[in-house]
């Protein structure tokens, strides 16, 4: 979806429609997609002349976000003014966390102006919480306007330069749910796509029908009433169309969640489409309900079509039965979603389908952009935030701090952000390695959460370790792999990292003990020094389990049914607190030793 900023004054349009960004409702949808791809080349041309002097696009931003916010609270208090360089930025500002500046953030909610950002913001930007209690950032104009120029307008120029121009002739299946509430101040908190009906002339209607021109979506889905099943609203109507040419998402992680519910649900969604109906199975609040109904109709003919199409199962890929002219999908993928991007490929999609592997990007800002189609690197954008980078072996040492200037190719690096919505200097946990450049400005992958590393004797294993563990002994044991989870347990001595492998169907019995061996040899491959701990008993030899089939789904869905936004929602690779234990604990499969 498009990101949204600051109502005009007239209350017809935000600024990015203004530009271009969306096209009125009576155009068909090859239309809307050539306009937009025209604006997306010009920003592409744009992006490719910054990255020739990165170094000088993001310190003049740096030093624009200095000057514009020195009155600030924030500002005063670390004398912006006084800041003329990089590097007196770094000696006078502070590297924080969130609950350094949580406290500037409540008042913000409260309503306080002038407290981090001097720019005009009328909504928060609400993280996924995957730990403890979640955060919001808010989304000023300018961040807006990032969001909207890189996540729609350069996605569409990648698109037009890199696909067969079919792709624009049909619509696009998209997964994106979000709603926000209303605070007291008058401010709202959750998915900025939530607001996007505040900014058009014609509310809900309108939007509804401009959506729909290039997405196969309704509002219903993309702005949920609570209860819906945003699945079936998405997957029901994507159905309909046989047209689709791509899916966009989040995360990967999300398009299996709907492929597979295509599968699990096919004979129900197939009814409905039939006989222009809403099974009684399907969760919907009247209202909802009511409002779909009005706009589907009988459909035997596609009906037919689908039935012919998962008539001889789900054994093979039928992405193209379904949709013949599919074409794309996009996405956060790549490297740190590989598991999922292999199943698309091997059990759904098959060979042909394009990848647009999304940049790396957060509530927090948008830190690079794909550098092309079937590319797990991404560029970084100098104008769309300052950025330092801290060498992950440097640890806590924030004096190692380096700008992208300095960067080589081959290390990783933690994220140190200084984004357009008044946080500065912000340690985002985010590790990223370089893997090359484009011009003089470095490509990066996304590699892990720091604070996802798992630590209990100074053994330091990266998520990206585990995936490599799991990946290797499931291939090595035969086992079709759909995700796992780790939890470091502490409950025993010596602690051990205790695995839970969730495979694709369900398991009665199986060698747990050559598996448990062959996983611990693939660890120690992954992380030598976990070898080194067990050894001095620091640490025991890993245990396993296997998860009953789908339990990432059912987490997802109890997360979504709390309020979470599904499409904020990783994948949970390490267990962290006591209500993913017991989650993920009470599925474990009971499994009878070979």
């Amino acid at each position: 979806m498009v990101f949204v900023g600051n109502p005009q004054n007239d209350g017809e349009v935000c600024n990015y429609m203004k530009r271009g960004m969306c096209i009125m409702t009576e155009n068909r949808t090859r239309i809307a997609n050539e306009e937009t791809a025209k604006k997306g080349l010009t920003v592409l041309d744009e992006f490719r002349e910054e990255t020739k002097e990165p170094m000088e696009r993001t310190t003049a931003l740096l030093m624009k976000l200095l000057e514009d916010n020195k009155d600030t609270e924030y500002g005063r208090k670390y004398g912006f003014s006084q800041i003329h360089s990089v590097e007196e930025y770094q000696k006078k500002v502070p590297v924080v966390v969130y609950d350094d500046i949580a406290e500037y953030l409540s008042r913000m909610m409260e309503g306080e102006k002038n407290i981090l950002t001097a720019y005009e913001y009328d909504h928060f930007n609400e993280t996924s919480g995957t730990v403890g209690v979640p955060k919001v950032v808010p989304m000023t104009g300018l961040q807006s306007d990032v969001y909207s120029k890189y996540n729609y307008l350069y996605m569409y120029g990648v698109m037009k330069e890199n696909l067969e121009d079919d792709w624009m002739e049909g619509r696009c299946f998209c997964t994106s749910s979000g709603n926000c509430r209303t605070l007291k101040s008058g401010l709202t908190v959750g998915e900025a796509s939530a607001k996007m009906a505040d900014y058009i002339k014609g509310g809900k209607e309108a939007l509804d029908a401009m959506v729909r021109t290039v997405y196969t979506s309704p509002l219903e889905g993309l702005n949920p009433e609570h209860g819906a099943d945003t699945k079936y609203i998405h997957t029901r109507f994507a159905l309909m169309d046989r047209e689709v040419r791509g899916m966009i998402t989040g995360f990967y992680s999300v398009i299996v969640l709907f492929l597979r519910y295509i599968e699990d649900k096919y004979d129900i969604l197939i009814h409905d489409i039939e006989t222009g109906t809403i099974s009684e199975d399907i969760e919907m609040p009247d209202s909802v309900r009511e409002s779909l109904l009005k706009k589907i109709e009988p459909m035997p003919e596609r009906a037919q079509e689908l039935r012919e199409a998962f008539e001889n199962g789900i054994d093979e890929p039928w992405i193209r039965k379904v949709w013949p002219h599919f074409t794309y999908m996009a996405g956060a993928g790549g490297d740190g979603f590989e598991i999922y991007d292999r199943q698309i490929k091997e059990h759904f999609t098959g060979p042909g389908i394009r990848n647009i592997y999304s940049g790396i990007t957060a509530s927090e800002g948008l830190w690079s952009v794909p550098s092309g189609v079937d590319d797990f690197d991404s560029i970084l954008v100098p104008s769309a935030a300052f950025v330092e980078f801290l060498p992950v072996e440097a640890g806590d040492d924030l004096t190692k701090c380096v700008t992208l200037d300095k960067l080589e190719e081959g290390r990783t690096y933690e994220l140190i952000v200084t984004n357009l919505s008044g946080f500065y200097r912000y340690r985002m946990s985010d590790a990223v390695k370089v893997t090359g450049f484009y011009n003089k400005t470095p490509k990066v992958q996304f590699m892990y959460r720091v604070n996802r590393t798992i630590n209990l004797a100074e053994e330091k294993t990266t998520e990206k370790a585990l995936q490599i563990t799991v990946e290797n002994t499931c291939r090595e044991m035969g086992i079709d792999l759909a995700d796992f989870s780790v939890y470091p347990n502490t409950d025993v001595t010596p602690n051990r990292y205790d695995f839970l492998i969730e495979p694709t169907k369900e398991i009665d019995e199986f060698d747990m003990e050559a598996l448990g061996e062959c996983l611990y040899k693939h660890l120690v491959e992954a992380n030598p020094v976990y070898k080194d701990c067990v050894d001095d008993n620091w640490l025991d030899k890993p245990g396993v389990y296997f998860l009953q089939p789908q339990t990432a789904i059912l987490y997802r869905d109890m997360m979504v049914f709390k309020g979470a936004s599904m499409n904020q929602l990783k994948p949970v690779r390490v267990i962290m607190n006591e209500r993913q234990r017991k989650f993920f604990f009470h599925l474990i499969q009971e499994i009878k030793q070979v």
